[in-house]
C-alpha cells in the first residue's frame, strides 16, 4: 500500500442510492480514491475536459460518469489509473438489508463507510484527509458522520464535505464509483476492467 509519510488524500463518493423502493437501485457502492498527489489527478480531469469534451459539454460545471458517453468514460478512467492512486470500495446488496436498518439510512451509510475505512492500513499515518462529496446538506448530520468515522476507525483524520463541481478529484472518484456500480448492478465489466489493477480493497456486504 501507499507509504505513510506524506499527507494521504482520500476522496469518497458513492453510486446507487439508499432507497428501498421498487425503482431504487439493487446495490450501493461506496468508493475511495486514495492518493498522495491529488494535483496529478486534477490535471487528468482538466485534460479530459480540454481535449476530449465537445465545446457544449465544456461549459458544464463538472463531468460525471452517468452523464458521459462510453468514450469519455473510457478515456477518463484510463487517464486516472495512469496516476499514482489506489482504490478501495465496498458494495452492498440492498435486498439483504433488514427492515429495521432500512429505516435508518444515514446511520447505515455511516456504518458502511466506517467499515470500509477500517480496512485501510493507516493507523500510524501522520496526516489523513478525507474529502467527501457533499451529499449531506444538514450540518448536524454531517457532524455526526464525521464523529462516527473518527470513532470507529480510530484514525486522526481531517474530514471535509465539498461540492464535486469544485473538486476534480471527487469527479474522478465519481467515475470510479460508477464503473464499480455498473459491474455489480448490471454485470457490465467494461469500465471496471480498466481500473481493476488499482483496486487494493474490495468488499461485498450481505452478498
Amino acid at each position: 500500500m501507499l507509504e505513510a509519510k506524506k499527507i494521504i488524500h482520500i476522496y469518497l463518493d458513492e453510486s446507487g442510492d439508499l432507497g428501498f423502493h421498487p425503482n431504487s437501485s439493487n446495490h450501493i457502492v461506496i468508493a475511495l480514491l486514495i492518493t498522495k498527489t491529488p494535483l496529478k489527478v486534477e490535471r487528468c480531469i482538466k485534460k479530459i475536459r480540454q481535449r476530449k469534451l465537445k465545446k457544449k459539454l465544456k461549459e458544464l460545471p463538472e463531468i460525471k460518469f452517468n452523464k458521459s458517453n462510453d468514450y469519455i468514460r473510457e478515456k477518463t478512467l484510463i487517464c486516472i489509473t495512469k496516476e499514482p492512486i489506489e482504490i478501495a470500495y465496498i458494495v452492498l446488496d440492498k435486498d439483504r438489508v433488514s427492515p429495521s436498518r432500512q429505516n435508518h439510512k444515514q446511520k447505515f451509510y455511516n456504518f458502511i463507510t466506517s467499515h470500509l475505512m477500517c480496512g485501510l492500513p493507516y493507523e500510524n499515518t501522520t496526516k489523513l484527509k478525507l474529502i467527501v462529496d457533499k451529499r449531506i446538506s444538514n450540518k448536524v448530520v454531517r457532524t455526526d458522520f464525521d464523529r462516527y468515522v473518527r470513532e470507529k476507525t480510530g484514525f486522526k483524520v481531517d474530514i471535509s464535505h465539498e461540492k464535486s463541481e469544485y473538486n476534480k478529484c471527487l469527479q474522478a472518484t465519481d467515475f470510479i464509483a460508477g464503473a464499480i456500480f455498473r459491474k455489480h448492478e448490471s454485470g457490465d465489466c467494461r469500465f471496471y476492467d480498466l481500473i481493476e489493477d488499482r483496486i487494493k480493497i474490495s468488499e461485498h456486504l450481505l452478498r
